[in-house]
Parts: structure tokens; C-alpha cells; sequence
């Protein structure tokens, strides 16, 4: 069977999709509508329907005219699944204006014409990379013809401001007197990290995808805080934080370090209590705010990041 060719949105669904079958464990047979499923991941039903389309070509759905898309299996059945899925064409050139940038080698307001001359590469790609890089929230079109990257942490100053600036805030969350536990959410989150530690271990996870995991953990913490400051103060983090952590999450060890971490800060959670649970998130930052960032001339050592 053919290898698909899915962008870095509809790869994103895929998976979700196979997460959301084996955590609700859906009997065979079970249907699976567009409009549901956008409605469950917040997309729109285009990302769905090319999703579904991969996962019927794989057999693990039934698509039948007018009928929709069924289980052609349980969710047991797909604890080791293996698709393949090509990534983007134009992925290598996203990672390589994204490090680029990181490390200060590109301008925070550029040309398509410079990028063409610096890459080499055609304007038609360059223009699918910057639309992919717009929709992840890293560049913008400036008046005219250039573009701009958003706010970014690539100096160490602004590295370790942010880093002060979570340690007050974050635990603080967690001690709001609006704080609210969400169960239901937060064991979708753990099976998230349990996830990423299957995925790790063979090998087919990438740097991105751990960052998003990650900054899904510390966003919902936030929004359970209650305090919609908090929350609108730690989402605006985890942009700024994207182009600084996509790209240093490369050991086994050090992901499952990271994982662990946060299930003690949910397992506190779950137990009601809260104070512990702030303890051991102001150490896991404070922690992962000494390790030297991964900025051009300085150390390269690389660790996972709070």
C-alpha cells in the first residue's frame, strides 16, 4: 500500500484520531463522523476528511458512500499500529529557516527574495513553507511583500526572563481559589505523555510533536487555575517558547525525565493536593531554567524543557 503524503495539520489528526479510538475504546463497527470528530480536536472538517481518507487506505476504517466512515476494528486492536506517513515536502526547508532564526542567522523582518537566494529554492516552496509556518504561528506578512517572525525567545536574556516569569506565575495557578480539577482532562493528558514515551521508544516522534505535549500540559494547568490572566499569560509563553524548543528534544532519557515529572505534578493533582502539586512545578521549572539554551554560540548541550 502506498505511503501518504499528509501535511503537518492532517499527520496532527491521525494521530489524534487513533488516540481518541483507543482511549474511549471504541467497539468495530463504531462510526466516525466529520463533524464530530472537528468538533472533538477543534479543526475545521477538511484535515478530518484527509485523515479518515489515510486511515481507510490502511484498512482501520470502512468508507461507504452515503453511509460515512466505520471501525473496521476495536480500539484494543490498535495498541501497535504502525502508519507510515511521509512527511511534508517542505518540511526539511520549515526545520531550517526555524534554526536559522533560533540562532540569529535570519533577520526578524525578511524578503521571500532573501530567503530564495540564501536557500535556494523556488518561490512556489518557499511560499508553502512560510503558509505553514504562518498557520503554526511563527511568521506573519509585514506590509508590502516581507514577512516577520513573531516574538521569539533566541537570546539567552529572554530565555531566562521567561523562565523567572513562569516560575511566579504557573505554581501560583495551581493555588488560585478558582482552581478547578478536571479529571476528564487530565487523564487525556496523562494518556498523552504515555504516549509520547511509546512513541519515543521507537523511535517515531519528533521534536514538535513533544513540544506540543508538552505545552498542552502547562496550558491546561493554567486554564484549570481558573484565573483567564494565567491562562492568556501562559498560552502567549508557549508561542514565544516554540522556535527555542522544537528542536531539543533528542534523548530517550531526558523525554522520559520530562514525562515523569509531570505525572508527579498530576498524580499530586489527582490526589487534592494542590500545594505539592505547585512544589514540584516550581522545581521542574526552576530545574529546567539552569540548563544552558540551545542558541548559536553558546553550549549545546540540550535537555527537554518544562
Amino acid at each position: 500500500m502506498r505511503d501518504a503524503t499528509l501535511s503537518r495539520v492532517q499527520s496532527d489528526i491521525v494521530a489524534k484520531i487513533i488516540d481518541y479510538v483507543r482511549r474511549e475504546n471504541l467497539p468495530v463497527d463504531s462510526r466516525l463522523t466529520e463533524s464530530q470528530l472537528a468538533e472533538e480536536f477543534g479543526v475545521s472538517r477538511s484535515p478530518i476528511r484527509a485523515a479518515l481518507q489515510l486511515l481507510a487506505e490502511k484498512g482501520i476504517v470502512i468508507s461507504a458512500a452515503n453511509k460515512g466512515h466505520y471501525l473496521a476494528c476495536d480500539g484494543s486492536a490498535l495498541g501497535d499500529i504502525d502508519l507510515t506517513i511521509s512527511p511534508p515536502p517542505d518540511v526539511s526547508l520549515y526545520d531550517q529557516i526555524a534554526m536559522d532564526r533560533m540562532r540569529d542567522r535570519v533577520p526578524e523582518q525578511f524578503t521571500e527574495a532573501s530567503l530564495i537566494r540564501r536557500y535556494n529554492v523556488s518561490r512556489a516552496q518557499l511560499v508553502r513553507t512560510l503558509t505553514k509556518m504562518s498557520h503554526d504561528g511563527l511568521v506573519r506578512r509585514s506590509a508590502g511583500h516581507g514577512w516577520i517572525f513573531m516574538p521569539s525567545l533566541n537570546s539567552a536574556a529572554a530565555y531566562a526572563a521567561s523562565y523567572r516569569f513562569r516560575i511566579i506565575i504557573e505554581p501560583a495557578g495551581l493555588m488560585e481559589p478558582t482552581f478547578r480539577l478536571d479529571q476528564k482532562t487530565m487523564a487525556r493528558c496523562r494518556d498523552a505523555h504515555e504516549q509520547v514515551l511509546v512513541r519515543a521508544r521507537n523511535g517515531k516522534l519528533n521534536g514538535r510533536e513533544i513540544f506540543d505535549t508538552n505545552a498542552e500540559f502547562h496550558q491546561i494547568l493554567a486554564v484549570m487555575s481558573g484565573n483567564r490572566f494565567i491562562a492568556q499569560a501562559i498560552e502567549q509563553q508557549n508561542k514565544l517558547r516554540q522556535l527555542s524548543e522544537y528542536y531539543i528534544y533528542d534523548d530517550e532519557s531526558r523525554i522520559q525525565t520530562l514525562v515523569r515529572e509531570h505525572c508527579e505534578i498530576m498524580d499530586a493533582l489527582l490526589a487534592g493536593d494542590q500545594i505539592w502539586a505547585a512544589t514540584l512545578l516550581r522545581r521542574h521549572l526552576e530545574i529546567a531554567s539552569r540548563l544552558v539554551p540551545p542558541f548559536g554560540g553558546m553550549s549545546s548541550e540540550r535537555a527537554p524543557k518544562a
